[in-house]
């Protein structure tokens, strides 16, 4: 989970789950391992424009940055954050504010210590359905989308003492979905969808290391 998500939805799949179309059709592709340490873009939903099903580069940068990913990526590893980080970093606090975005999906992956090996599972809905989870980006000079997974505490489902991490990204359910992307929602109320988060489902396989 801490550097890899899954999207194998079809383009046709995604933007009926979500009743959007994609702007970029055409260089739309399913992907099984998104891995973010090898700067890949993601599908999102973003507050600028959310009518449409855009792409960004999973790892955020500062807004209006103009330097390097992978140099960045090298100082500080963006992939996710949390609301502690959100908080008390420069990075991500006036994002979640102004620049939240729906990150599309249909899984991410977990890791378990069972008797010295590393087990690796896909945390997915049932028949690999699309879902979104919960982000923020910024808008690089040249125009590109950079953006983080919004992280939570790990739910009971998944919870176990051989996790080598004890958190997960947080989900944000269509019933959401509007007052997360929305400017007219009140900042208090998005600080409470991130610190109370939306109880889920999924199932979970275990697929070879």
């Amino acid at each position: 989970m801490k550097y890899k998500l899954s999207n194998i939805a079809s383009r046709t799949s995604l933007e009926l789950t979500f009743r959007l179309p994609l702007m970029y059709p055409n260089t739309y592709k399913p992907n099984l391992i998104i891995d973010g340490l090898k700067e890949q873009s993601i599908p999102i939903i973003t507050m600028h424009d959310p009518k449409h099903i855009t792409k960004g580069i999973w790892g955020i940068l500062p807004q209006d940055f103009e330097g390097d990913w992978k140099k960045f990526q090298k100082l500080k590893t963006t992939l996710h954050t949390n609301r502690n980080d959100i908080a008390n970093n420069i990075l991500y606090n006036e994002a979640l504010e102004k620049r939240r975005c729906l990150i599309l999906v249909t899984g991410f992956y977990m890791y378990q210590l069972d008797e010295n090996e590393i087990k690796t599972f896909l945390v997915e809905k049932e028949n690999a359905a699309p879902f979104s989870i919960a982000g923020i980006y910024n808008i690089l000079e040249d125009g590109f989308i950079t953006c983080s997974v919004i992280n939570t505490e790990i739910n009971d489902l998944l919870s176990s003492e051989k996790n080598l991490y004890d958190s997960m990204p947080l989900e944000i359910p269509q019933l959401f979905k509007n007052t997360w992307l929305s400017e007219q929602t009140a900042f208090n109320d998005i600080k409470h969808i991130i610190s109370k988060p939306y109880l889920t489902k999924f199932k979970i396989q275990r697929i070879a290391s």
